[in-house]
């Protein structure tokens, strides 16, 4: 879903170029929803504007706000790569509110229904400072002068989620989402939304740990449904 997102959001971005000295319409609409998934869910509240290309009312490129909240039990974070790729982080519970910077791709495939992607750019998380269980997968992989790490092993260590973020989709250690959905106008005033939400979740700890890592990450996947909202045409 990464790679289609990515190739969906550069064909409109080259679409808006090519268009940008014939836009003939604004809109604007909000989307209030939740991501559910079988020990997690992901409220959320998308503001977003809309830009038509005049002679291709079809396509329409959005930019917008997104606030949302993830919840989930007994997560396990992991560290992005290199000696300590499988080391980990073990919480009971995780949970983080994050307010975003959102682009995205639509189009009107027919008179009420729109197809699209989004993703976040940037975004600051924030949340409960917690107590997570770090692990090493391998104690012979740390260096000899990094005693911290091997000192806390299986034991407890603070961690909060991490505040400064970008292009979550398709960057580890960042939180924040991305959705491919599809929006069904039932008239005038409202919608339904019905998508598929990929989003990360990213924790930082106080200090350096087994090769100099503070973040630690774990993807989550679910179905989503929204109610959608013009707010102006």
């Amino acid at each position: 879903m990464k790679k289609v997102c990515i190739a969906v959001l550069l064909i409109g971005f080259c679409a808006l170029t090519t268009q940008a000295q014939r836009i003939s319409r604004v809109s604007a609409g909000l989307d209030i929803g939740t991501g559910i998934g079988q020990a997690n869910f992901s409220p959320s509240l998308l503001y977003y504007q809309t830009i038509q290309p005049a002679n291709a009312p079809w396509i329409r490129l959005t930019g917008g706000a997104r606030v949302w909240n993830y919840q989930a039990q007994d997560t396990y974070l992991t560290a992005p790569g290199g000696r300590s790729m499988n080391d980990t982080m073990q919480l009971s519970r995780a949970s983080a509110t994050g307010v975003s910077f959102v682009m995205g791709l639509s189009l009107r495939i027919a008179d009420r229904v729109d197809i699209g992607v989004n993703a976040d750019l940037l975004s600051f998380a924030f949340g409960a400072r917690r107590n997570a269980i770090y692990r090493l997968a391998d104690s012979t992989s740390v260096a000899e002068s990094d005693t911290i790490s091997l000192d806390l092993n299986g034991k407890g260590v603070g961690i909060a989620p991490a505040n400064l973020n970008a292009v979550p989709a398709f960057l580890r250690n960042n939180n924040g989402q991305a959705e491919a959905f599809v929006r069904i106008w039932f008239g005038k005033q409202i919608g339904l939304k019905l998508g598929y939400m990929i989003g990360q979740i990213s924790y930082r700890s106080d200090f350096k740990l087994n090769n100099g890592q503070k973040r630690f990450s774990a993807n989550y996947q679910m179905p989503y449904v929204a109610l959608s909202f013009p707010l102006y045409n």
